[in-house]
């Protein structure tokens, strides 16, 4: 199909219409005539079209990073291929030469790599409708630009820029739209032939209807209507040769062969212009899904003052893939039930563009990372330990990233982590030994007045008589029964034993599941586990910090004075 569009002239293809694939194949219609000026089209394909298959594209501008909007975007298209068992094509608008580089290019690609969002044709992997970046296609836009000129459809433009400024300022003194008057819409060939001596430079002007409308059936937005009369002669090829936007996506379009174009609606207004082209060629129009907006919390649109907004940055703060596709997935979509947890196979057996909402979606950071951590959480044991453990080597928390402490910290805390970097928060939390922070809060008072510190003198003595180290060492089974013992002696069960321990143990008056962290602590304090800068407090120097504590002063009210309990002492 390819090569008869990019290698066989377009006259032998319109002598031969047999020869033609069926998208190229040319349609009479007494709807558009260029005598008349006056033009009515319903725009509304159906899912059969270009022999039945689905062909969808993403067609980023490779001007910088990726944004989430582009994403969710790209997103759509690949379910909407995938579920219906078509084909995702990745093209690169890449016409602005001005702001487009290879880097942006390739930041794109690797970010829709990452998402898994692969790609059946464009760069790298190559097809039979390449080549894949408008800027290597100019001689194909060329050749439909001679013959929308041939047809009559388009005309040569001399107007120079004063002059087209002048005609929008007289527009808009007569508040009128500012739209190209059509100076040289009814040029005669001698005026042409004239300019064209002089070296005069000329766009290619396409030539509106001055009546009717264009009606599309949008899949996401129902019917949208234009009027005609709202719309200049618009230009398809610049003084420098090159082609502008909508000449580009539509030949592009249709010389893909693409089923539907689903995009943002920030392009719904380049339909109109698009649809025009798609008529005067004779090229069969796809259908338009156009898809809201991603929307700020204050409901303006996303934008870098909001924060992160581009998908590389996420993957930098430590967001997993899945979680990203499963949150852009929701930004104006649902399966209509309860459900929100999504792997990527799950929303390609239930995507449906039905079911996409027409209204602009809040993009909620809070929700992201919750659903972050589900996806994490979600993962299998091996690959989140080896994640997470790989984290805390590489933050420089633990000297190896794999081995029974980081299994066991990892099952410990992994609730507490949403992202990836979170875990070195907990981990270091739980390193960590704030008693002094703790016992001069309000919260802690409580504990204090409950004879606390009688229950840190029976804790010393038990670990100086070397019981706590050899439960300790025994693990959680050995612990867990010391513990009864221990809380048998005092005459304490329940919040009454656990709180103080909790405490003169951690430091903390909350935290993960008291009698692991224990032993892991504990364990941390065996050589070459923890790096000496990380700020861990052993189990040893807990104690010494413990003996050191002014009971008297500190049930009498007074101040503790903040030592520095959270690093490690030589």
């Amino acid at each position: 199909m390819a090569s008869l569009v990019f290698n066989t002239p377009w006259l032998k293809v319109r002598s031969l219409p047999e020869l033609a694939p069926a998208f190229l194949r040319r349609r009479r219609s007494s709807l558009f005539d260029c005598s008349r000026r006056s033009f009515a089209v319903v725009a509304c394909s159906s899912p059969g079209n270009n022999g039945g298959s689905v062909r969808v594209r993403f067609a980023p501008s490779p001007t910088g990073n990726l944004h989430v909007g582009g994403a969710r975007t790209a997103l759509f298209n690949y379910l909407f291929a995938r579920s219906n068992g078509g084909k995702f094509v990745l093209r690169i608008e890449d016409t602005d030469l001005e702001r487009s580089t290879r880097e942006s290019e390739a930041a794109v690609l690797q970010d829709l790599s990452w998402l898994g969002l692969d790609w059946d044709e464009g760069p790298g992997v190559g097809g039979d409708f390449g080549p894949y970046r408008q800027s290597e296609r100019n001689a194909l836009y060329k050749q439909y630009a001679e013959k929308l000129l041939e047809s009559g459809h388009v005309y040569r433009c001399f107007c120079s820029s004063e002059e087209l400024v002048k005609m929008k300022e007289t527009a808009k003194l007569k508040q009128l739209p500012p739209v190209y008057t059509g100076k040289w819409a009814t040029a005669t060939d001698a005026e042409i032939e004239q300019e064209l001596e002089k070296g005069t430079p000329f766009t290619y002007r396409f030539r509106v209807p001055k009546e009717g409308s264009l009606k599309i059936n949008d899949l996401i937005r129902g019917e949208v209507c234009w009027n005609l009369d709202t719309l200049g002669d618009f230009v398809v090829m610049r003084s420098n040769g090159q082609p502008v936007y909508n000449f580009c996506v539509t030949v592009d379009d249709a010389t893909m062969a693409i089923s539907h174009v689903i995009r943002a609606e920030e392009h719904l207004p380049n339909t109109l212009r698009q649809a025009l082209i798609y008529k005067a060629l004779e090229f069969q129009m796809p259908q338009f899904a156009h898809v809201s907006l991603i929307l700020a919390p204050d409901r303006s649109k996303l934008s870098k003052r909001h924060g992160a907004t581009s998908v590389g940055q996420y993957r930098e703060m430590g967001y997993l893939p899945q979680g990203m596709v499963n949150y852009l997935a929701l930004l104006g979509w649902g399966d209509g039930t309860e459900n929100e947890f999504f792997t990527l196979e799950d929303l390609v057996e239930k995507f449906s563009i039905e079911r996409v909402n027409k209204s602009g979606a809040i993009f909620d950071s809070t929700k992201l990372r919750w659903m972050n951590g589900q996806h994490l959480r979600a993962l299998p044991n091996e690959k989140l330990t080896k994640l997470v453990g790989e984290r805390w080597k590489s933050a420089g928390i633990l000297t190896e990233s794999e081995g029974s402490f980081v299994d066991e910290a990892v099952e410990l805390l992994k609730d507490g982590i949403e992202l990836v970097t979170d875990s070195d928060k907990v981990l270091l939390n739980l390193l960590s030994y704030p008693l002094h922070a703790t016992l001069a809060s309000p919260e802690a008072k409580p504990a204090v007045e409950d004879k606390l510190h009688e229950v840190a003198a029976s804790l010393i003595a038990a670990y100086d008589s070397g019981e706590i180290p050899s439960a300790l060492a025994e693990g959680q089974g050995a612990w867990q029964k010391w513990v009864k013992a221990f809380g048998k002696s005092l005459k304490r069960k329940g919040k009454s034993l656990f709180m103080p321990l909790r405490v003169l143990l951690t430091g903390k008056l909350h935290g993960p599941e008291m009698a692991t962290s224990i032993i892991l602590i504990h364990k941390a304090g065996s050589p070459g586990i923890v790096v000496p800068q990380a700020g861990f407090v052993s189990m040893e120097e807990r104690f010494k910090i413990l003996r050191e504590i002014d009971w008297e002063a500190l049930n009498k009210g007074e101040s503790v004075p903040l030592e520095s309990t959270a690093t490690v002492s030589t």
